[in-house]
């Protein structure tokens, strides 16, 4: 009888717990915190609104109505503030690059081109997904540097989003049936962005071990671009170009809409 008794308190202990660990307040106001910092230390003009969900799935996403949502499941999963504000980041780097709109408006568009090409479902649906595809890779890419700019503007070490971008990166990725590109390719690029950009962090490191794992598989790579000059002319020249579109974003966030959101807009109006 005492045995029960014990094991049903135990029971009661681990149901209290599992019933209070989750304090959508506190979740709300330290995503509110980082969001808040993030748009402040940049000056973004945007009006961002951060909200949590008690969902468990590792995600986070933003829409049309720049709304960032994070997860329960996300905020459980990051390490830190700092991964944390590099999820935030990215899906604020949607909105201010309008990928939200962009994607509203082509989505509607491929669909229709793809049903006038080919009356074949199958024909059409295929076409369509790779060519959003192809373009919500191309987003992420996209998203990514712009989260490592607002991040380190913001103070937090974008080392951070590398360790993040591994520990979501699954081990089975194919890559052409993928809204988003493989782990190793979002890594590398997160990589060669901070270190062209914001070199003195890479001196520091980062000691998580996701960080850690992630120069482990990047690093062949790496050698071998400064092994070769012509690799090494290519990177430089992919990283000028990716900071003259950084002096556009900045100018863009100050801002309070994309082009993306005004061809929406009218495509709603159309479409009622």
């Amino acid at each position: 009888m005492k045995k029960i008794f014990v094991v049903l308190c135990l029971m009661m202990f681990n149901f209290a717990l599992a019933t209070t660990d989750w304090n959508s307040e506190a979740a709300l106001k330290r995503v509110n915190t980082i969001g808040s910092k993030l748009l402040k230390a940049n000056n973004v003009n945007y009006d961002i609104e951060f909200k949590v969900s008690e969902e468990e799935d590792v995600n986070a996403y933003a829409n049309i109505d720049k709304e960032i949502y994070v997860y329960k499941g996300l905020l459980e999963f990051v390490n830190n503030d700092e991964e944390l504000a590099g999820v935030i980041g990215h899906e604020m780097g949607h909105i201010i690059n309008g990928h939200c709109a962009k994607q509203g408006v082509l989505g509607t568009a491929f669909a229709v081109i793809a049903s006038m090409i080919s009356k074949n479902e199958t024909v059409t649906a295929i076409g369509t997904t790779l060519a959003q595809s192809k373009l919500s890779r191309t987003d992420e890419f996209e998203a990514d540097i712009s989260g490592i700019d607002l991040m380190s503007k913001a103070g937090y070490n974008p080392l951070a989003m590398v360790s993040l971008l591994n520990k979501i990166s699954g081990d089975a990725y194919i890559d052409i049936l993928q809204t988003h590109p493989s782990g190793e390719k979002r890594i590398l690029n997160a990589y060669n962005y901070i270190e062209y950009n914001y070199a003195s962090k890479l001196a520091k490191g980062y000691s998580t071990d996701s960080y850690k794992k992630a120069l482990t598989m990047i690093n062949p790579t790496i050698q071998k671009r400064k092994a070769s000059e012509k690799l090494t002319t290519k990177f430089k020249k992919e990283q000028e170009k990716l900071l003259k579109k950084k002096e556009k974003r900045a100018k863009k966030m100050q801002g309070t809409s994309s082009a993306w959101d005004g061809y929406f807009t009218t495509l709603q109006y159309l479409a009622g």
